[in-house]
């Protein structure tokens, strides 16, 4: 069965790879990126390596990393000698890691080939490791429990359809649970969930979602002032955050709908994927839109006279949250799944959605009871929608309020995950991994 996977890892690889390559000639990575998928480090990494105590922290993109965020500023704050690595699975992800000043070093997470993972944990050597949300990868698992190296998921998260697939192969996932000390699940259906599949119920545990402790921190503030000056926040501001295909144009057609109606809208859209700028860039000019992309503000002279900005930047989407009237989250109108709605409710803002919120159904939920969100299943309901909090300021504070109070009473998941994985960091020998496994 190894011998299989590991033909189908390398038959995938043949045409991965050279992909990847070409996608990281623009990220300025294609050479750097393609030797960390064999885990080959330039002698500056292997320098900065030298006698530290290492984390290595799995985030697979770009959610997963600004999940990761608060934890791993915990981790630094509480044990500032820790020397913090994380690898990601995407550029973007890696784009977005690289503007967190707490990581040590970001790479790629390589190849999941036998010989490619040993050479991978041989010159990394962390005494723990952190998957956030959920990644199995066979044989990164079986070396880890090799070499008795502490693991934890943390932030643990499976859908709805990923249990449906889980579950279908249960035999062969289950062994690969066993590598597992703990489980930081985020609520009681993923803990179900992974009990289900095989977990240990004594290394399972509820410690809450992280995404409700992310904030802006002190060092992203010039950031977020030099963003506002590219948003009119005397108009109607809404953003329409992490858009996918299909989306866009509703989200156009709505703007000048409201425009035409007198109403002072201005529009954030914020694709979900870089590769898309340029697409929906396209698609502003057909629509004949006043626009700017955030990219080339300054370069058209500091415009003022647009009435739609396309933040064709990363890390600035929960920034431009803070400046807005009304937040559309993407990934919601279109059979996607979703996108996290905790942002725009951390900041005091009505979210909206559509039908499509099968990755972050209990969040959704929560929203929605306290009267923090509402769903939108069509451009129809989404512009009535942003007619009538245009109208009424006291709804869209009321709703803002309500989302905060959601954040507030929810938070607390970084300490709780810290606080699980403490034990592992202070081990003495491998015995402690078992007994710190059990909670208190």
């Amino acid at each position: 069965m190894r011998l299989l996977y590991d033909l189908i890892i390398l038959c995938a690889s043949l045409v991965l790879l050279p992909y990847g390559f070409l996608r990281g000639l623009s990220y300025h990575l294609a050479l750097r990126g393609t030797l960390e998928r064999f885990a080959h480090y330039p002698r500056t990494v292997k320098r900065q390596l030298l006698n530290k105590k290492r984390v290595l922290v799995h985030a697979v993109s770009v959610g997963e990393v600004l999940a990761a965020k608060p934890l791993i500023r915990k981790l630094k704050t509480e044990e500032p000698d820790l020397f913090i690595i994380l690898s990601t699975m995407t550029f973007t992800g890696r784009q977005v890691a690289a503007q967190i000043d707490e990581l040590d070093l970001v790479v790629f997470f390589p190849l999941d080939l036998g010989f490619i993972m040993r050479r991978f944990l041989r010159r990394l050597d962390p005494v723990l490791v952190l998957i956030v949300e959920t990644e199995l990868w066979p044989n990164f698992l079986r070396l880890i429990r090799r070499r008795n190296i502490p693991l934890l998921l943390v932030n643990g998260r499976i859908s709805k359809r990923s249990f449906s697939r889980y579950r279908r192969i249960r035999f062969l996932i289950q062994p690969m649970l066993q590598a597992f000390s703990h489980f930081c699940m985020q609520d009681a259906i993923c803990a179900r969930r992974i009990r289900a599949l095989g977990a240990e119920e004594s290394r399972v545990e509820v410690t809450g979602n992280v995404k409700f402790d992310v904030g802006i921190v002190e060092g992203e503030q010039s950031l977020a002032n030099e963003l506002a000056k590219t948003i009119r926040t005397s108009e109607f501001v809404w953003i329409g955050g992490s858009t996918r295909t299909g989306e866009d144009e509703l989200l156009i057609n709505c703007h000048q709908q409201l425009l035409q109606k007198g109403i002072p809208s201005f529009l954030v859209l914020a694709p979900r994927h870089p590769s898309r700028f340029d697409a929906v860039s396209e698609l502003l000019e057909k629509s004949d839109s006043a626009y700017v992309r955030r990219t080339r503000w300054q370069d058209e002279g500091e415009r003022s006279d647009h009435t739609i900005l396309l933040l064709d930047t990363m890390g600035e989407l929960d920034l431009a949250y803070d400046l807005a009237d009304v937040v559309f989250v993407g990934g919601s109108l279109v059979p996607v799944g979703g996108h996290n709605l905790l942002e725009p409710a951390r900041c005091g803002k009505p979210v909206l959605h559509g039908p499509h919120m099968a990755n972050f159904l209990e969040i959704a939920r929560l929203l929605k009871d306290a009267g923090a969100s509402r769903r939108v299943a069509t451009e129809e309901e989404l512009l009535a929608t942003l007619e009538l909090l245009f109208s009424d300021l006291a709804l869209r504070s009321s709703m803002g309020q309500n989302g905060q109070l959601v954040i507030e009473k929810n938070s607390g998941a970084t300490l709780r995950t810290f606080e699980r994985i403490r034990p592992f960091l202070r081990r003495d020998d491998a015995s402690v991994r078992i007994s710190a496994s059990t909670p208190g």
